[in-house]
């Protein structure tokens, strides 16, 4: 009588048909898909260190990429910071390992490795007709401390109905600082085409922080003006111009700086340096501002009325064309119907609601 062999992991391959062929298969492909990314990824984990400051307006002579699969992304979230960003055709950089990739409006990777190797694919797309730059009216939507790109989709939505080209800015509004996020902003803007003719802005929160450093960094002292030439009007949504109580009030707590990173605890620790580096626009701006009925109806931990967030008196900026209050909430003011028409409004005219109920906030008397 014959006994049935014992079964093992490698006896049970033999008696599989073609199972060593199968096996050899899979490493191969392993090898030629996977390992290469895995090396890939390592060598750029140990450049990070060396490579933080890089800045990409150098990039290297002679472009390098790495094998790509097209994998589908998130299309960018607290690690990714835009440094070309047009018609949803993105080159991010991240955050921990400077490296940068190229995706396209489904988000899929179509390219990594440095800039200049994206920038190269993208030139390509370009020249095929794949993607276009963009022309006319451009409006550019920042987001605040935490958030993504996503939480400013129903906004560009409806400025896109309105005709407007629009430019969703995603960066990685914890893991770096003010200054970072300036410097990309300013990055992707020159690298908008001469077919641009005008450029607007409307952010959330620490988002008109970074325009301001911008604006700043940019300063030309024989015009007294920040920024491209192109620029027109800004909308604030939210904005803690005047630094964050809330954040005052946290910036002992751990999980608050692990979350908030660099830009929470600017806010927090260093608003004292922080805000002469943050110019006032000489383009016209207006700040739309969440406030409650009632003092006991807002924020407990916010001094006077605030959004729950940001109190009324710290979004306030000398120099603004129109201010409006509503009784917004901090977190969903930019989905609000009535902030989406007073931005196309803001936009359109200079105001928010009409002339005549236009509430400036004067300079200071020299």
């Amino acid at each position: 009588v014959c006994k049935r062999p014992k079964t093992t992991a490698t006896s049970a391959m033999n008696t599989i048909p073609n199972g060593r062929l199968l096996a050899r298969t899979f490493l191969l492909v392993a090898s030629l898909f996977w390992l290469p990314t895995i090396q890939a990824q390592t060598q750029l984990a140990a450049n990070a260190a060396a490579t933080s400051e890089r800045s990409l307006t150098t990039p290297d002579t002679k472009p390098t990429g790495y094998f790509n699969l097209p994998i589908k992304t998130s299309g960018g979230n607290q690690f990714w910071t835009d440094w070309r960003n047009f018609n949803n055709w993105r080159i991010q950089q991240n955050s921990e390992t400077d490296h940068c990739r190229l995706i396209g409006p489904d988000n899929i990777r179509r390219a990594w490795g440095d800039y200049a190797h994206c920038k190269q694919v993208l030139d390509k797309k370009l020249a095929t007709g794949e993607t276009t730059q963009p022309t006319g009216q451009v409006v550019i939507l920042l987001h605040g401390l935490v958030r993504t790109s996503k939480s400013m989709n129903m906004l560009q939505e409806f400025l896109n109905k309105q005709g407007y080209t629009t430019i969703n800015f995603s960066y990685a509004s914890s893991r770096k600082g003010i200054s970072h996020h300036a410097q990309a902003l300013g990055f992707l803007i020159n690298g908008l085409d001469t077919g641009v003719t005008d450029i607007h802005f409307v952010a959330h929160s620490l988002g008109n922080l970074v325009i301001r450093r911008y604006l700043h960094d940019t300063l030309d002292s024989n015009t007294g003006r920040g920024g491209d030439s192109r620029i027109r009007r800004i909308v604030m949504l939210g904005p803690p111009n005047q630094g964050s109580h809330a954040a005052r009030t946290l910036k002992a707590n751990r999980m608050f700086r692990l979350i908030a990173g660099k830009s929470g605890d600017q806010l927090a620790r260093e608003w004292e340096s922080v805000e002469p580096t943050l110019a006032t626009p000489t383009m016209e701006f207006g700040i739309i501002a969440g406030g409650q009925s009632t003092d006991s109806l807002g924020n407990p931990f916010v001094p006077g009325k605030d959004d729950y967030t940001v109190s009324i008196d710290e979004t306030k900026l000398a120099g603004a064309t129109d201010f409006l209050v509503r009784p917004l909430l901090h977190g969903t003011m930019m989905n609000q119907s009535e902030v989406l028409s007073a931005t196309h409004r803001f936009f359109q005219t200079g105001y928010f609601v009409s002339e005549e109920t236009r509430t400036p906030i004067p300079l200071p008397a020299e």
